[in-house]
């Protein structure tokens, strides 16, 4: 008997993992497949737009309507690459390049190329104290943890600016990213960084449920930390914490 139940065992193992690369390799095709054509039609919209210009024909309405394609796009991009990162978390399939990074660098990267020419005009404030000490991560990886977090804070908040503050401290680099806006139910935070969950305050605004799991996935293979407190309309910060190497 301890024979065949370690053959099942073995059996069941094999097929689960069997299955959980068949639907990697299966989401990889579809984000493949639906990333062609937006591609397509991304490079279609800046044709039409750089015409437009040209012939002076480019008014409110083009501007406008164009600009609209463009946000959409770019949100199912965004959507696929969730998606994506999602599968390959599964199916523990992501590489990790990790390497002396500036995590002040990073954020003032993504603050020039994402945060500042939004429709609203927002952006996020950065706070600096210590000296700069990098820290051994992937690069990538926290480009996408503070990108999350930071899309987050401006999304769910809309009156003062969220703020991300770096802490050299002696061991460890300690950063908070912090805004003023609806905050999560307490009955919430517990379940916040399951795949798909979404609060219980958010029915209205956009989102997969998938982007603070993928963020405590990376924190956790960058050997750091995340926490995170909050209080209904008062905001939310999430704190960060890696050690340096």
């Amino acid at each position: 008997m301890p024979n065949f139940k370690t053959v099942n065992n073995n059996t069941n193992a094999e097929a689960t993992s069997s299955l959980l690369d068949n639907t990697s390799n299966l989401i990889a095709i579809i984000s493949h497949e639906f990333k062609t054509p937006l591609t397509a039609i991304s490079s279609a919209a800046d044709l039409i737009a750089a015409k437009l210009h040209i012939d002076n024909y480019m008014d409110p309405f083009y501007k406008k309507n164009i600009s609209k394609i463009t946000t959409e796009i770019f949100k199912l991009n965004s959507i696929l690459d969730e998606i994506l990162t999602m599968s390959n978390i599964i199916s523990n399939s992501i590489e990790i390049k990790k390497e002396l990074t500036d995590v002040h660098e990073i954020l003032q990267e993504l603050k020039a190329q994402y945060f500042t020419d939004r429709k609203d005009a927002r952006t996020f404030k950065i706070k600096v104290s210590g000296t700069h000490v990098k820290i051994l991560a992937d690069k990538k990886q926290l480009s996408t943890i503070f990108s999350n977090l930071l899309n987050n804070a401006l999304k769910f908040s809309n009156k003062k600016m969220p703020v991300a503050e770096l802490k050299y401290e002696e061991h460890a680099v300690i950063i908070t990213i912090e805004d003023d806006g609806i905050g999560i139910p307490a009955a919430d935070i517990p379940h916040l960084f399951q795949p798909f969950y979404r609060g219980s305050n958010v029915d209205n605004i956009e989102g997969t449920g998938l982007g603070l799991h993928i963020v405590r996935n990376f924190v956790t293979a960058n050997n750091g930390e995340i926490f995170v407190t909050s209080e209904q309309n008062q905001g939310t910060t999430f704190t960060l914490e890696f050690p340096y190497p």
